[in-house]
């Protein structure tokens, strides 16, 4: 049976103030890189041997904790990073509410691939699929795989593989395995699991 695991970095200062981070590089703190121990308890002991890790801090960090555990050296990969979100970034929810309107000129009229519209200078989620799913594939063919990476691209591996969406909370650690002709999720804290979202709401931004 083919599996591989996925684990979101542990949490910031901007996912505490809901702060759209993107590629922006913000570390982890103290409560993330406890996060981040608690995760690689729950890691150990499932025959992983290889980590691959976004180059953003915040996931390196996590990625490097849990390797101190499990005994093994993390391996970057460029495809892995965090979705950009353009203008966007640094933003709170509340804020790319309120100035939505002054925005507008910077905005892209078409609704991306979720139903949301986002600024024109942020990366098309297609792509953010494509690149993350072609990352997991080419590693998972000859390892068993921990991915440690971010929200979007979390996002992109459950709707290539389970044909679905879901939003992972920080340092929530899952396993993806075959079962005959499908793909299924199995979180390893399921009182931290991932969250189904609406994969095509018609919002002009929802909880990202």
């Amino acid at each position: 049976m083919s599996v591989f695991y996925v684990l979101r970095h542990g949490q910031t200062d901007w996912n505490l103030q809901m702060r759209l981070q993107g590629s922006t590089d913000i570390p982890l703190n103290d409560t993330g890189r406890e996060q981040a121990r608690h995760a690689a308890g729950l890691l150990t002991g499932h025959g992983l041997t290889k980590i691959i890790t976004s180059p953003l801090s915040r996931a390196m960090e996590t990625a490097g904790i849990v390797g101190e555990v499990l005994g093994l050296e993390p391996v970057v990969d460029d495809r892995l990073i965090e979705r950009n979100f353009g203008l966007f970034e640094g933003m709170t929810i509340d804020e790319v509410h309120k100035h939505r309107k002054e925005m507008r000129g910077f905005m892209n009229p078409k609704a991306d691939l979720d139903g949301k519209h986002y600024p024109d200078n942020a990366e098309p989620l297609g792509e953010v699929i494509e690149r993350v799913y072609a990352c997991v594939n080419a590693h998972r063919s000859t390892d068993t795989c921990l991915f440690v990476f971010h929200g979007i691209p979390f996002r992109a591996v459950s709707r290539k593989f389970l044909d679905d969406m879901y939003s992972s909370p920080n340092a929530a650690p899952v396993r993806f395995e075959e079962d005959g002709a499908k793909w299924r999720m199995v979180a390893l804290d399921p009182d931290n699991a991932p969250i189904q979202q609406i994969y095509n709401a018609q919002t002009t931004m929802g909880r990202i």
